[in-house]
């Protein structure tokens, strides 16, 4: 019965959609707004991510593109958004009839710019969302992702960033010759731009799919993961070292553990339990000295600005076993800080760490060297220029 409810539910959906594709092809012969669309989207709500800054670079260098953003509108990342360019509320109406026009279809999430991606990922399974598909990516892939294998997802144009992640990609993930292109992330070229970082440490791990898919308030407040954060943001140790070295740390989990952020809490001043309205992830990843992380993407945008971290991995095996397979990346080999398991371990790097002001070991800043051989602020450009080659105009 769920099945059948499930079906049903998708071919509605594809009504809506085609139905939406006549509306707009009408609205298209009267108005400028609906001929030649680029909609661009990170997940259809926010705007902080390489979907924005493409926005924000493409409405300021090519103004004659139709480009449309798709934002939440009761979010507060839309005044933002909105005074760059158009923007369309996701769900509405016009939503679904430029997207359904729209000539190229661009997000940093598979099917991002959608009104619904799950729906939407199951009938791009069938060829039936029309226009050139663009994943701009939300990370730099390192690990073995294999729902993002072709043809799981079919997108036209997939950008990677550095030259290991393109080589692992075309190799392990089945795409057609041409589809995998190296042009960089596009929130890459604001960090050029950064300014003498605060005496603040980013406490920013990632999730796991056994700690938080599916899970209660009391699994997840069970598991190991929520017990390590929260016996770390309130080890008074922890709280002394900041003290000593007059330094504040921001706790911010990952995006899918912010439901559960109200089970933190520590009554430590030098530490503050970051939400996900609260902050922009880049300005935090900017603004802080020193990175603590476990397996997040996030240490590639810190080490591209050249400063130091700590990988915080108490559970390895767990990690490869039951969230993400491990791929070409190996964290004791190519990582850009020391990986640590324990607690008082981390509290010692840390320690080093700061009497070292800020500054990576000679080690890991030739690797972050040798990892990202191009350093710029062309990264938007790029992505334009493989989107131009995709639609066939010169």
């Amino acid at each position: 019965m769920r099945k059948f409810i499930r079906a049903l539910d998708l071919l509605r959906e594809l009504v809506l959609y085609q139905i939406a594709r006549l509306c707009g092809a009408v609205m298209a012969c009267f108005f400028q707004d609906y001929r030649n669309v680029w909609m661009i989207a990170e997940r259809g709500r926010e705007a902080k991510d390489n979907g924005y800054h493409f926005f924000a670079w493409l409405t300021k260098m090519h103004p004659e593109i139709n480009a449309w953003y798709v934002v939440d509108k009761r979010l507060p990342d839309a005044k933002r958004v909105q005074a760059l360019g158009n923007t369309v509320h996701c769900g509405s109406w016009k939503h679904y009839m430029l997207f359904a026009v729209s000539k190229m279809k661009i997000s940093t999430h598979i099917m991002g710019f959608t009104p619904d991606i799950e729906k939407y990922y199951m009938l791009d399974k069938i060829n039936a969302v029309r226009g050139k598909k663009v994943f701009l990516q939300h990370g730099i892939i390192k690990e073995e992702l294999e729902w993002l294998h072709y043809p799981n997802v079919k997108p036209d144009l997939f950008i990677c960033s550095i030259p290991a992640e393109t080589e692992f990609v075309k190799a392990q993930f089945g795409y057609p010759e041409g589809v995998i292109k190296c042009a960089g992330l596009c929130r890459f070229d604001a960090l050029s731009a950064a300014k003498k970082p605060k005496r603040q440490i980013l406490l920013m791990p990632t999730w796991r799919k056994y700690a938080v898919e599916g899970k209660s308030r009391e699994e997840f407040t069970a598991s190991e993961y929520y017990r390590r954060y929260q016996e770390l943001i309130t080890d008074p140790e922890l709280g002394a070292i900041l003290r000593e070295k007059d330094y504040r740390m921001v706790f911010y989990p990952h995006y899918e553990v912010q439901k559960f952020l109200s089970e933190f809490h520590t009554e430590d001043e030098r530490i503050e339990i970051g939400a996900l309205e609260q902050y922009d992830v880049q300005q935090l990843l900017m603004e802080s000295s020193i990175l603590i992380t476990d397996f997040s993407s996030v240490y590639f945008d810190f080490a591209y600005m050249e400063k130091p971290m700590i990988y915080y991995q108490f559970d390895e095996k767990e990690y490869h076993a039951g969230h993400y397979k491990k791929g070409y990346f190996d964290f004791e080999r190519d990582g850009f800080g020391p990986v640590v398991a324990d607690a008082d371990t981390l509290k010692q790097k840390l320690i080093k760490m700061l009497e070292q002001d800020g500054k990576p070991e000679e080690q890991y800043l030739d690797r972050i060297r040798r990892f990202f051989p191009v350093r710029d602020n062309h990264n938007c450009e790029r992505n334009y220029q493989e989107i131009i080659k995709l639609s066939g105009k010169k």
